[in-house]
């Protein structure tokens, strides 16, 4: 930078005066949006922001959606980018090539493509569902009289991990399903037993 300027301190209330974009804490935290770029998150965050000039303007399809009009001229001046990138970071949100959080619609010739802002708020990422342990229930053998099933998680490692004092993350202990001989003898004592 080549300008330095000198700027003013906020006092007591002061910044509650001014408007904000706000961008989800989610995109920065939730490991499904971990590969979005900065530039695509504010993107988003700025997309958020104009979907409620959509609503003011009534701005929704046949099916009750709320889309809004955001030309790549507009992404370029908000972001202060060329063209190469606000595409790019457009593309990140995209449906079709990136992650989907906005889904595009050509309306024909000449006119401007309409684009769908989705919810960034679902129930679980295609990510999580795969990290997710499984949970199966069995038969605690231990005891006859007590017959409860208990969970137990399965776990998804690699045998040939090696595991140390410095891994970075604590795992499940490893609990295996055995198959017992059920019996109802007490009396372990085999050499007793032999001398009957």
């Amino acid at each position: 930078m080549d300008k330095k300027m000198n700027f003013k301190y906020f006092y007591g209330t002061e910044a509650d005066q001014f408007s904000f974009y706000r961008i989800p804490k989610a995109l920065f935290t939730n490991d499904c949006f971990k590969d979005l770029s900065s530039d695509a998150k504010i993107l988003y965050g700025l997309m958020l922001d104009r979907m409620s000039l959509s609503i003011k303007n009534q701005w929704f399809d046949e099916e009750n959606r709320a889309y809004i009009y955001f030309s790549i001229e507009d992404i370029m001046e908000l972001l202060n980018c060329g063209r190469n990138k606000a595409v790019k970071s457009l593309q990140e949100l995209d449906d079709e090539k990136g992650i989907g959080l906005i889904e595009k619609r050509r309306q024909g010739f000449g006119k401007v493509t309409i684009i769908y802002v989705k919810s960034f708020i679902q129930e679980e990422c295609e990510e999580q569902k795969k990290e997710k342990p499984k949970m199966v229930k069995f038969t605690n053998q231990t005891s006859v009289e007590e017959e409860e099933p208990e969970e137990v998680y399965i776990s998804n490692f690699k045998k040939s991990q090696k595991q140390t004092s410095r891994s970075p993350e604590n795992k499940l202990q490893e609990v295996y399903i055995s198959n017992s001989n059920n019996t109802n003898i007490n009396n372990t004592n085999l050499s007793e037993n032999k001398s009957n």
